[in-house]
């Protein structure tokens, strides 16, 4: 497989922007039978991180792994310092899991946010504002997903400030029995989309997956079986991507439903 070295984010804002490395799982043989690909447990866990140089800021301490470069998405593990970051027009939308630290967050506008270890948020394209990354004298880590391409600026609505993902919708406490098998929105940005997925144990099949999607299991149990046979199971906490083209079975058993997140480019 090709390899392409990737941009650190712009430094201006918290954006240290990295259009990854083509790993393995680059998308480049339309012939290829595509398999379901695992998120690095031990890279999710904080372990094996390269630092990098950051040519504009080199005292500070930064590091990165790319985990999946698609077509539609990519995903990163990113982490830092403690650091306080001016945005002007961030570039990008951002799907973030904050895995340790804090993230506190203030918009021109005065709307003041933190999110931490544990939350789900979405940085929209555009925002401006103060973003500061707080770790104390460790290092913060987070799972960020962006989209592959940027889309025209005409589709960005300025100054949009970060949104936390609802943890009532998340945790199931409003479902009722007309819930179950629906695809929630979470979050409908200019490039990224997310969706909370409630489903009762089922098979299906996935003729053609039409994009890149990144799949977090909150809760239940997900295996995928593609067309060269192979088997992979993913269980609550787990995060995996179907990337496009994939074909295969769907196989989703849980304690009376099995719940979701997915992470997609909208455009």
């Amino acid at each position: 497989m090709q390899t392409k070295s990737f941009i650190v984010r712009n430094l201006s804002i918290f954006c240290f922007l990295f259009f990854g490395s083509m790993s393995s799982q680059a998308q480049n043989d339309s012939l290829e039978i595509k398999q379901s690909i695992s998120l690095d447990r031990s890279v999710l866990s904080g372990i094996g991180l390269k630092k990098i140089d950051l040519k504009d800021a080199p005292e500070k301490e930064f590091y990165q792994k790319n985990l999946f470069y698609g077509e539609d998405i990519s995903v990163y593990v990113v982490s830092s310092e403690s650091w306080l970051n001016t945005c002007k027009n961030y570039p990008f939308d951002e799907f973030v899991y904050m895995f340790h630290g804090a993230a506190k967050v203030s918009s021109t506008k005065g709307i003041k946010h933190v999110f931490h270890s544990g939350d789900f948020f979405f940085a929209h394209r555009g925002f401006n504002g103060l973003w500061e990354i707080l770790a104390e004298d460790k290092l913060h880590y987070e799972l960020s997903v962006i989209s592959t391409k940027r889309r025209d600026s005409t589709s960005v609505i300025p100054d949009q400030m970060h949104q936390l993902f609802s943890k009532e919708m998340i945790s199931g406490l409003s479902l009722n029995n007309d819930s179950l098998n629906q695809k929630k929105p979470l979050v409908i940005g200019s490039e990224l989309q997310s969706f909370l997925h409630i489903e009762q144990p089922n098979q299906r099949k996935i003729n053609k997956q039409s994009g890149d999607v990144l799949i977090h299991v909150l809760s239940g149990k997900i295996q995928i079986h593609d067309q060269a046979g192979k088997l992979q199971s993913y269980f609550t906490g787990d995060f995996f991507v179907l990337p496009k083209g994939f074909k295969g079975m769907w196989t989703a058993e849980g304690h009376s439903l099995v719940k979701y997140l997915s992470v997609e480019r909208s455009f």
